[in-house]
This record gives structure tokens, C-alpha cells and sequence, in this order.
């Protein structure tokens, strides 16, 4: 399927009385990667879980091209969006090819076109040599791999990732990302390393308390200044001598 826009329009999410999301707006470009970063308990996961529709928003809206997500049905929504939650299963008594294959239920097609989608998934993945494991015996980072070729299988236009490089080597790190980029799917991943975010996504959104307190390119987003206000360590923006791309050193202490 082709890459879809995505927008979240003042969006406001309340968990236990307590406003976790307060009025943020995301834009996500046809085929642009977008990360969310802030500290922990700025309401990534809160907003991300809005977009895939598992907690129902108080306010505001999400829509995939023309469609709103809390408006349109459960399996018409999957064909079109996918998520990679941050809540994995580990007990799943199915092969990985049958957990890979859960991705396509929402799609009608032949027996053929099922197989495909599953194999071309767990080879991009690099999972296909784990076909045949339980999935409940994988390593955690085996896991990640397999449920990121679930995503993949799915083959929607949107992508929403919490936490894609949970549980991986810097190699699966850089290579899940890369892969990402590279499939050019409309995507809002939710990240803890600003550096990764730096280094893959067209643009950074920068939460605080759950509101949108920055947004735009890294050099824009990533300022010293804002860095130290938010997540309270020093640091200095300057350009990855390999990549030219943003690229933050962050320490621990006054300048």
C-alpha cells in the first residue's frame, strides 16, 4: 500500500483523571518518519497508543489521509495502519512464521499472496532462518525482530513503532531503523535515544509533560538549551562526521 498522512490534532488523553496528553498536533508527511522523544512519563506511549486506537482519546482527533482512526472499523483501520507496541507478548505458544502471518489477517487474498508477504517480511526482518522456532523460545531481541516482520507483513501505509530498538544489538538497532526508513511507509516511532532519532527520522517531536513543546528538523529540535530543560543534561549539537546528519554528545554536569 502506498504511504498515507498522518495528523493528530489536539489530542488530550487522560489516564486516571490525570491528563497525560494535553493539546498535542503531529503532522506526519505521506512517507515521512517522524520520532517522539522526552523523558520518561512525557506521555509518548499515551499519544502513540491514541494513534493505533488501544486508549480511546478525551479530546482532539487522529486521521489517516481522510479517514479518522476512532471513526472507522477495527479491520478497516489495520489495512491501512499497523503498530508496534511497546507491550510484547513472550508466551505466544506459534511459530514465528505463524506469528509473522498474524499480519495478514486483516487483508483478503490467496494462500500464495499470504506466503509471499510472510516470507519477503521475515527475510527483511532477518528472522527467516527462525521460521520454524516457538516463538516463546526466542531471545528478547529475536522477538522484536519477528514482530517488526509481523508490522511489516501487515504491508499498511502508516507505521507506528513504541520503542522499535527495545531489546537490540547496535547492529539490529541501526539495521531496523535503516530498514524502516528504507520501506518508506509513513511512520511515528516513539524513541529514547536522540542520536537514533537524529541519524533516521525527517523530523523530531520534542514532549514535555505531555505537550508538544518542539518540533521540526533535529538541528532545530535538539538545542542545547532546550536539551537541558527537558531532560536536564548538558550537551552540544554538532554534525556526524560520517553522516553530516545531526549528532548530539550529552554529559552529565554544568558546560
Amino acid at each position: 500500500m502506498s504511504a498515507l498522512p498522518l495528523r493528530v490534532t489536539d489530542l488530550q488523553v487522560r489516564l486516571d483523571g490525570r491528563t497525560v496528553v494535553a493539546g498535542a498536533t503531529v503532522l506526519c508527511n505521506a512517507g515521512e518518519v517522524v520520532a517522539v522523544v522526552g523523558p520518561n512519563g512525557s506521555g509518548k506511549t499515551s499519544l502513540l497508543r491514541a494513534v493505533y486506537r488501544a486508549l480511546r482519546p478525551a479530546a482532539g482527533a487522529v486521521h489517516v489521509g481522510d479517514d479518522d482512526v476512532w471513526r472507522t472499523g477495527a479491520r478497516a483501520m489495520a489495512r491501512v495502519l499497523t503498530a508496534l507496541p511497546q507491550e510484547r507478548p513472550t508466551d505466544v505458544d506459534l511459530t514465528v512464521a505463524e506469528v509473522v502471518g498474524l499480519g495478514r489477517l486483516p487483508h483478503h487474498g490467496g494462500r500464495e499472496e499470504h506466503r509471499a508477504a510472510v516470507a519477503a517480511a521475515m527475510t527483511s526482518a532477518e528472522v527467516a532462518h527462525l521460521a520454524g522456532r516457538r516463538f516463546s523460545h526466542l531471545s528478547g531481541g529475536e522477538r522484536q525482530r519477528v514482530l517488526l516482520a509481523r508490522v511489516l507483513a501487515q504491508r499498511t501505509g502508516v507505521l507506528v513503532l513504541d520503542e522499535p530498538t527495545n531489546h537490540l544489538d547496535i547492529a539490529h538497532q541501526l539495521q531496523t531503523l535503516r530498514l524502516v526508513r528504507d520501506r518508506q511507509m509513513t511512520t511515528l516511532a516513539a524513541l529514547h535515544d536522540l542520536n537514533l532519532a537524529a541519524a533516521y527520522a525527517d523530523r523530531i517531536v520534542l514532549l514535555e509533560r505531555g505537550s508538544v513543546v518542539a518540533a521540526g528538523p533535529a538541528e532545530q529540535v535538539l538545542q542545547p538549551e532546550l536539551v537541558r530543560r527537558v531532560f536536564g543534561v548538558s550537551s552540544q549539537l554538532t554534525r556526524h562526521p560520517a553522516t553530516g546528519r545531526a549528532h548530539l554528545f550529552v554529559w552529565d554536569g554544568e558546560p
